[in-house]
């Protein structure tokens, strides 16, 4: 079972001209006949203007998701833009099966409405076997559902297109197993701000619910050549010079480059003169080596 509670405390000040909206906590949402969207307050749509939520309010709504379905959830501002929190943009969650909490409270009048809606999950579309060579797709231009297996299990590492506003990776959900009735793990958004590299000893299955567009590439590797590997992203631009330094001391390091930009290698700094560089093109084995420099 699945279970995500929502936490808002929304204290922005407005003009009220009218009485605002009152809640209580203990709300229990079902999916409507026909998947039908489920609003809060039921007065109000996503284009119309944002209701205004009195103060000291605290209330709660838990929304039920049945078995082979999802929740798309969006909340809405002041300014009428569909946002999670006060502090997001126009950006939906995701929620798998089979519930989660909205907990909403005010210190002075504000706005607040929220619509959840219910769609169904897709099918497994096929399984993928990782070898040494790895695995680079992109994560959210496009809607899928695969499986992933490989020696040891996998890991994802992700290279979000923007590296300070990614929210498109929240459709994209990870589940263990062969298809989307394993145990539910994360989506690729909160693996992202872990700033690590997520390791699975089994296969595991991802899908992604919404085509973004956007150049998000999530890199699938086999787990038994890369779990004792600590990752160092290098982000090259074009025409520029970077440098980068990893620490391999206590636990093996990697610098990886998961874009594809010409680059040239010009000078290799080591502490100990006993170290050695490798490069891969792929996940470290003896079949992916492309050089070693001493």
């Amino acid at each position: 079972m699945f279970r995500l509670q929502l936490l808002v405390s929304i204290s922005a000040l407005i003009t009220v001209c009218a009485a605002g909206n009152v809640c209580k906590s203990g709300n229990i949402v079902n999916r409507l006949v026909n998947s039908r969207p489920y609003y809060w307050p039921a007065t109000w749509t996503e284009n119309r203007t944002a209701p205004h939520l009195e103060e000291d309010q605290s209330c709660s709504w838990t929304v039920t998701i049945p078995k082979g379905y999802y929740a798309n959830f969006q909340m809405i501002d002041a300014a009428g833009n569909l946002i999670q929190t006060t502090h997001e943009e126009m950006e939906p969650y995701y929620f798998p099966p089979y519930k989660f909490t909205l907990a909403v409270s005010t210190k002075t009048v504000a706005s607040f409405a929220f619509k959840s809606e219910w769609l169904p999950l897709p099918q497994v579309q096929g399984s993928v076997q990782v070898s040494a060579a790895t695995r680079l797709i992109n994560a959210t231009t496009s809607t899928y559902c695969k499986s992933y297996g490989g020696n040891g299990g996998v890991s994802l590492l992700l290279f979000p297109d923007n590296r300070t506003h990614y929210y498109s990776l929240r459709s994209v959900l990870v589940f263990l197993g062969h298809d989307l009735d394993g145990n539910y793990v994360s989506n690729l958004y909160l693996l992202h701000q872990t700033h690590k590299q997520w390791i699975s000893n089994a296969d595991i299955t991802i899908v992604n619910l919404e085509a973004s567009g956007n150049g998000d590439l999530l890199l699938i590797q086999e787990a038994q050549n890369i779990k004792d590997v600590t990752y160092t992203e290098l982000v090259p631009m074009p025409g520029f010079f970077e440098t980068v330094t990893i620490d391999s001391r206590v636990k093996k390091s990697a610098l990886i480059i998961g874009y594809q930009v010409n680059q040239t290698l010009v000078d290799v700094k080591m502490d100990n003169p006993s170290s050695t560089v490798s490069i891969y093109y792929g996940s470290p084995s003896p079949f992916t080596l492309d050089k070693t420099y001493k």
